[in-house]
């Protein structure tokens, strides 16, 4: 017994360096597995697209959970209970969405509907790292700009977190990616119906109030808007580093141009040929 008892701890010491190099391997393995997925993620961002895949009539997931600019956790149900403009921006943003926004601002007294009764807005940030701070700065600041009343409960500013965010982004065909601090992403913004159903999209970065009534008037109507990603890719590029549409004037005029050529040879030959008889 008493031999037992000394084998014991030489034992253990002679089993403590393993453990502890097992120990070290697991982490180490565990540190590589979560920087190889560090890294397969930073690929796959520097991979994607921004561009605008239009889903109109599709729904989105009402059921995801944000939080608002007072800091209360939100579904979307609780917002989208009539038809609903939704803008996606980040609050950080000093170029577009801030035009984007204001832009907005400066139509909503021009809409014949009444805000908070006929339709709400709801700003999301697609930046999960921003707070509910920034969220009820920006809320204050274009409330603000509207230089009119307007019920504070009818435009909502939220944040959210990266899988909630994506869930509602890829639901509406809206992809974008993150570049150093900035992201680069469509300026669009979508009208849902009550039932959450995408019935327009109104892209650029400013807001035509007849547009945006219009819109409004159909998702209260539950109808769906014609789709203009057909013309947009004709008629305008994307540009990302300007994070603007850009007319394709040589594309529209060229083909202005072979229209009226057309139509002119086709006048040409029936009118030689009414000669002719």
């Amino acid at each position: 017994m008493r031999r037992l008892c000394l084998l014991i701890p030489l034992l253990l010491l002679l089993t403590l360096p393993a453990v502890a190099n097992m120990a070290h391997d697991d982490h180490k393995q565990m540190a590589d597995k979560s920087h190889d997925h560090d890294k397969m993620q930073a690929m796959a961002e520097a991979d994607a697209k921004v561009e605008l895949i239009e889903q109109l009539g599709q729904p989105i997931p009402l059921e995801l959970e944000f939080t608002d600019s007072t800091g209360q956790t939100v579904q979307l149900a609780q917002l989208i209970d009539r038809p609903t403009l939704i803008v996606p921006v980040y609050y950080e943003c000093r170029n577009v969405c801030n035009f984007l926004l204001g832009g907005l601002a400066k139509v909503l007294p021009e809409v014949k509907l009444a805000a908070g009764e006929d339709f709400n807005i709801v700003t999301f940030s697609i930046d999960p790292g921003e707070t509910t701070a920034q969220a009820a700065h920006s809320k204050k600041t274009f409330l603000t700009a509207i230089q009119a009343p307007f019920p504070a409960g009818a435009w909502h500013f939220l944040t959210g977190n990266q899988e909630t965010i994506r869930r509602l982004t890829d639901a509406a065909g809206y992809y974008y990616k993150k570049e150093g601090v900035d992201f680069l992403h469509p300026i669009v913004a979508f009208v849902v119906s009550e039932e959450g159903k995408i019935v327009r999209y109104l892209t650029g970065q400013r807001f035509v109030p007849l547009d945006l009534s219009m819109a409004l008037l159909e998702a209260s109507e539950n109808r769906i808007g014609l789709p203009i990603r057909k013309a947009l890719e004709f008629c305008f590029s994307y540009d990302p580093q300007g994070r603007k549409y850009v007319f394709n004037l040589l594309r529209v005029s060229g083909t202005v141009i072979l229209l009226t050529l057309g139509s002119f040879l086709t006048y040409l030959i029936l009118s030689g040929r009414k000669k002719k008889s």
